[in-house]
């Protein structure tokens, strides 16, 4: 279940009821939330009311084509990602929708194992976006409490000299920086840092990182910095 934050909001904009149903359905597959907009300006009026993260839009649309919706998308909402649906043959379309800022396009008649592709690439990318924001978030909050300890009288290992941080955590177990004191805040924050990038380069899991975090937390909190 995704936490509100992280939930990835897609708005699929198409005429034809047939495609709209597929197209959600695809969408849900990838487990992400979906609405349906019937034409190209209602499908503005859904994003200007909502918080959308993907726009799929078909290219003919009644009373705004999807070209000029994803011109409209690109000048308002620059975050989000636009998918645009063509028809066969309309290569040139699908050009200038990628020359206009579009994060890929779906040739009709299309093959659902493309299209799936498609919106799980465009969905994966958008949550694995959440999630760096959401982390990065998390090591803010952590260096303004690391700062506000500043005062404390941090315990240090009495050597300065060795391997840096990084080098410590990728070197070997991802906690082997923990089994001796951190010298100061800066340590405390590159090890944050460390945490960061080794769960970018999938080297720990979700489950590590909040683990390992917790574990700096509880030091910084004891003072046993």
């Amino acid at each position: 279940m995704e936490t509100h934050d992280r939930l990835v909001r897609v708005l699929v904009a198409d005429d034809d009821e047939v495609f709209l149903e597929i197209l959600a359905e695809t969408v849900e597959q990838a487990d992400a939330s979906v609405e349906l907009a019937s034409d190209g300006l209602s499908a503005l009026e859904q994003l200007s009311a909502g918080d959308f993260d993907i726009l799929i839009s078909d290219l003919n649309m009644p009373r705004m084509d999807g070209l000029t919706l994803l011109r409209q998308v690109r000048t308002f909402y620059p975050h989000i990602l636009c998918i645009l649906i063509t028809g066969f043959g309309s290569l040139e379309s699908a050009i200038q929708a990628l020359r206009l800022g579009a994060y890929d396009y779906i040739q009709k008649p299309f093959m659902m194992e493309q299209v799936g592709v498609t919106i799980r690439n465009a969905v994966d990318r958008v949550r694995a976006y959440k999630e760096r924001a959401s982390l990065l978030l998390e090591i803010e909050n952590l260096q303004r409490k690391i700062y506000s300890l500043e005062g404390r009288q941090y315990r240090g290992s009495g050597d300065n000299e060795g391997p840096g941080l990084l080098l410590e955590v990728a070197g070997g177990r991802p906690d082997a920086f923990l089994e001796k004191p951190l010298g100061n805040p800066g340590r405390a924050i590159a090890a944050l840092e460390a945490l960061k990038g080794l769960k970018r380069d999938g080297i720990i899991s979700d489950s590590e990182l909040d683990r390992l975090k917790k574990l700096i937390v509880s030091r910084i909190e004891s003072g046993r910095l």
